[in-house]
């Protein structure tokens, strides 16, 4: 099967970055994608672009690499600083003695383009531009073409994100992706590891809040770092998504175990 990577980025100079959005679809599939996406671009909540980029790539299917997605639990919370409490148990579940300090990092990574890469044990930040950070990119789900179009239609925050965890968890020296919306309107975040899956936190920022950001959060040398950033940015990867649905967690009961995936 001839594929295709289809990336589109959108922004104007008020607003700065508008939307993002990208896909890896069969070449039948190509020109109705594109119009999808620049539909997306020309109608999204935090104003309209005065520039759009679509870049189209042809990947061989050789190139790919497939995964499970990751379990997914909800923690149900009513406010910001419940939900950051969610995320801080989730760090110290991992083992990470300045889970605190991580969370203090994060804020800094809500102006930057791309996710900040954090050293787990030290917080020395790995990325070889700050500004930019690290872009997660050449990732989608592998679906029946029923649900992939259904999802294309507009922004599923929770399918793009569990893809995003998913391909970015699975790399052997990341410990876990942290993570809020940039939305205005979306105010859900999650916390994602290969010890528990991909955990959403219902409310992790004020509605209507601009501010958002990412952390990868590192453990590793600096020859596994370079090949981790080469991973993050240029492996392709189909994410197969089934039931990846799991009861509620609470901070007071994380007793979640990973499980396959079909």
């Amino acid at each position: 099967m001839s594929r295709y990577s289809i990336k589109m980025r959108a922004s104007n100079k008020v607003e700065g970055h508008i939307s993002g959005a990208e896909k890896i679809i069969p070449e039948e599939e190509l020109e109705q994608y594109c119009a999808r996406l620049l539909s997306r671009a020309l109608r999204h909540s935090k104003g309209k672009p005065d520039f759009i980029n679509l870049k189209i790539e042809a990947v061989r299917e050789e190139e790919i690499l497939h995964l499970p997605a990751l379990p997914v639990t909800t923690a149900e919370t009513a406010s910001a600083g419940e939900g950051m409490a969610v995320v801080l148990e989730y760090l110290r579940r991992l083992g990470l003695e300045r889970a605190e300090e991580i969370l203090a990092l994060w804020k800094q990574s809500y102006s930057m383009r791309g996710a900040m890469l954090l050293d787990a044990d030290t917080l020395r930040r790995l990325e070889p531009d700050r500004d930019r950070g690290i872009r997660a990119t050449y990732m989608d789900m592998e679906t029946e073409d029923e649900a992939r179009q259904s999802a294309c239609g507009g922004k599923n925050h929770f399918n793009e994100a569990l893809v995003l965890a998913t391909k970015v968890v699975n790399h052997p020296n990341i410990v876990a992706e942290l993570c809020i919306s940039d939305d205005p309107d979306y105010v859900t975040g999650y916390i994602a590891s290969r010890a528990f899956g991909y955990v959403r936190v219902t409310t992790l920022k004020e509605m209507g809040s601009p501010l958002g950001g990412r952390i990868f959060l590192f453990r590793g040398t600096e020859e596994e770092r370079d090949d981790c950033i080469r991973y993050l940015q240029q492996q392709k990867v189909l994410v197969h998504v089934g039931d990846t649905t799991s009861p509620a967690a609470s901070p007071a009961g994380m007793s979640h175990e990973p499980q396959n995936q079909a």
